[in-house]
């Protein structure tokens, strides 16, 4: 068994014993260190978290050793049993003399010889990058998947697996992959990538030491060849969880899948992160691999983990949370999802209209005032506590003032401005945050208006609103792009909902203004574009990714034409005065 020593420094290339940022001497304070012999390479082991914990097993990849891992074991520690090792020739552990004994059947021994000499009882692996690609080796050889309870993978494929794949795979697919692995060929080159990591700049790039940049080098050389042109994959028992990460440079999404048909039990989960998530994101890394330990152990899976299954007849799980879904264009997107096979929270001030929607799509009913911030947090608790984090979020809800601006009363702005857009703003305040920190994407959708680019003399408090609303949801496409949350805002023209029936008129006595209510809804009537288009474009623009999407043809013509010509698109407007 592991346990903990007394705490030891160790020098690093720049010789000192404290940190210096390279990765290597900045993890010493934090671990004990002993020694495990395997093949006659002396290997550097380290133990963390309680010595009755469920053991868990870290293996590193290249450039890296076992500092790679400091921040996950900080969140496994204090539940679970971590052992975490220098591979050979990295960090504290010996080298091999030659280049054979980088093979992976070697790396497979001492991935054994220190589950053995740690456990007595089956360990849940996880590995990154060259660490993965051995814990492959070792889950797929019968003789000692015994020694797995379970096997998370990150960024590394097992590379029998790959050369099956690549002979199957479309050519498109494998071009792709061998770009994103141009350096494969670049470190078969005798010497000189020994000499580009002598370059301090690209070794502090990769948190890399000069020895485990260039000792790991004999990986690439010693496996690569004979495995990809000679695979010899093999069926797999242990419980396996990928980690797709959406933003890795390195792996392709697709070539994940060459795992398919040689895993039992294959869970698969996007994360939005790079390739070196372990190290920065450690507590998203963290929750994934202890979500998945805990549902081997018989928790209920987590809806991500619960569609995740590959292979599974209807995985389904996805959640969508829709504001104003009691009518119009949020009640014609919640059916729409629905038949798409979301989970869909219909949310309105109105309850028994937000219930009847969720009658007809299957889903929960949610009385909201969007207005309301602490409304809005509470209701938001109240569904991360009974639904969990959805993944679609649309801030549908809206009310429509029109009437000059001379004639909008102050309460007029105020009340327009609550809902349209404050509404908007409280809804992704509360519910951005938990997505973003879930790591596994996501989309928002923003019910806009051709209104917000369009400058309608009759609309100056609704256009405002909607202009507004529309610049956000542009920002935050940008700002969570690399969360991967997409974000489109939907900017619909004239479509025939409740909203002209209860749309306020500045200006107007009460009986003049139910007369314009009833005008205007029977001109949108005859308008004839129902909410189900919009519903339909808010689904394709989720599908796709789009962001600004102007949905009827007035509002794609008066996108193109108010860029064009800003001015010309203002005068034809003025003219057209309050009739719209």
């Amino acid at each position: 068994m592991l346990y903990p020593l007394s705490y030891v420094g160790s020098s690093c290339d720049c010789g000192k014993l404290s940190a210096c940022g390279f990765g290597a001497c900045d993890y010493r304070d934090l671990m004990g260190r002993r020694w495990v012999e395997s093949g006659g390479v002396r290997l550097a082991v380290y133990e963390d978290g309680p010595g009755d914990g469920a053991p868990v097993v870290l293996v590193h990849g290249y450039p890296d050793n076992a500092s790679v891992w400091d921040g996950v074991v900080r969140e496994l520690a204090a539940r679970f049993r971590v052992i975490r090792y220098d591979v050979r020739g990295a960090g504290e552990s010996g080298e091999p003399g030659a280049r054979d004994g980088y093979l992976i059947p070697r790396l497979v021994e001492d991935l054994v010889a220190v589950v053995r000499d740690a456990s007595d009882q089956p360990v849940h692996l996880v590995a990154h990058d060259w660490g993965s690609i051995q814990a492959w080796a070792a889950v797929s050889d019968p003789e000692l998947s015994g020694l797995f309870a379970s096997y998370t993978s990150i960024s590394g494929p097992d590379l029998d697996h790959v050369g099956t794949w690549m002979r199957r795979a479309s050519k498109g697919r494998v071009l792709r992959q061998l770009l994103h692995s141009w350096y494969i060929g670049a470190f078969q080159v005798p010497v000189v990538p020994e000499l580009v990591w002598r370059l301090p700049v690209l070794r502090r790039r990769f948190h890399a030491r000069y020895r485990d940049a260039r000792n790991g080098i004999e990986l690439y050389r010693a496996n690569m060849v004979g495995r990809l042109s000679r695979p010899g994959a093999r069926r797999i028992s242990v419980p396996v969880q990928q980690l797709a990460l959406t933003q890795d440079p390195f792996v392709t999404p697709s070539i994940l899948e060459a795992a398919d048909p040689w895993c039992e039990r294959l869970w698969r989960r996007p994360v939005a992160g790079g390739h070196w998530l372990v190290r920065d994101k450690p507590v998203l890394a963290a929750r994934m691999i202890v979500e998945f330990i805990d549902h081997l152990r018989g928790d209920a899976a987590p809806r991500e983990l619960a569609r995740a299954v590959v292979g599974a007849d209807a995985p389904g799980g996805r959640l969508a949370l829709v504001t104003g879904a009691g009518s119009g264009i949020g009640r014609a997107t919640a059916l729409a999802l629905g038949a798409e096979s979301w989970d869909v929270l219909c949310v309105d001030i109105d309850f028994d209209a937000a219930a009847r929607t969720a009658q007809d799509v299957g889903g929960a009913a949610l009385q909201l005032d969007v207005a309301d911030a602490e409304a809005t947090q509470r209701l938001a608790d109240h569904v991360l506590a009974e639904h969990g984090v959805p993944d679609l979020v649309m801030a549908n809800a809206g009310v429509a003032v029109a009437g000059s601006f001379l004639d909008t009363s102050l309460s007029d702005w105020q009340r327009v401005f609550d809902v349209n857009v404050w509404g908007v703003i409280h809804t992704l305040r509360s519910f951005l945050p938990p997505l973003v920190a879930r790591g596994e994407g996501g989309h928002v959708v923003i019910t806009a208006s051709a209104a917000g680019f369009l400058p309608l003399p009759s609309l100056p408090a609704y256009g405002t609103t909607k202009a507004g609303v529309l610049m956000l949801a542009q920002c935050l496409a940008g700002e969570l792009a690399a969360d991967g949350i997409g974000v489109s805002a939907i900017c619909p023209g004239f479509v025939h909902t409740n909203i002209t029936s209860s749309a306020r008129f500045a200006g107007l006595s009460a009986d003049e203004e139910r007369a314009q209510q009833a005008r205007t809804t029977e001109l949108y009537r005859r308008r004839g574009f129902g909410p189900e288009k919009v519903a339909a474009a808010v689904v394709a623009a989720v599908r796709e990714n789009k962001t600004v999407v102007p949905v009827t043809a007035e509002a794609k013509v008066g996108a193109v034409a108010n860029r064009l010509s800003p001015a010309a698109t203002r005068a034809v407007l003025a003219a057209l005065g309050r009739r719209i």
